[in-house]
């Protein structure tokens, strides 16, 4: 995965009950980073406030996305934190704590972790995707469980 995969972390997760792609391919589109602050200290980068990542129709948005970042500059692990969410222009996903890591090829959405596709919601504690096999765990909260609201489709025969 180039860079721009990378840094993404949502842009290979696929949920929900038919498995529906919640984001748009990998993509080389360029990715449009803003904050109120930037600080770059040896291979880690920090943004802090009202941050806002671009990459064609994704966009993730938190308070704050800290980046390291290997030899060449590329990403090897990014965490994005508090009241963390990822949209394509039509799904969603959103928590407080995101993590994408390279070498594990993992994301990781955790705490109060809500996906929504169209009209289907899930909602529970921590959510793993793989991104190379697609293997998906949703794990509940110590005390809770995972929930499911989903709609069976319609054809206009049944009316």
């Amino acid at each position: 995965m180039n860079r721009a995969g990378a840094f993404i972390f949502a842009a290979a997760l696929m949920t929900g009950a038919a498995g529906a792609q919640l984001a748009p391919d990998v993509s080389d589109a360029p990715i449009d980073i803003t904050g109120d602050r930037l600080e770059v200290v040896d291979d880690v980068a920090t943004w802090v406030g009202n941050v806002r990542a671009v990459q064609g129709e994704s966009i993730l948005t938190a308070e704050k996305l800290v980046a390291d970042l290997d030899e060449d500059g590329a990403f090897r692990k990014i965490r994005a934190v508090g009241t963390v969410r990822y949209s394509n222009g039509k799904d969603a996903i959103s928590g407080k704590v995101g993590v994408y890591d390279a070498e594990k090829r993992t994301i990781t959405i955790s705490e109060e972790v809500v996906v929504t596709q169209g009209e289907q919601v899930m909602t529970g504690g921590k959510l793993i995707y793989w991104v190379d096999t697609g293997r998906l765990l949703f794990t509940a909260p110590s005390g809770r469980r995972i929930r499911g609201i989903f709609y069976a489709k319609r054809s206009d025969e049944q009316s």
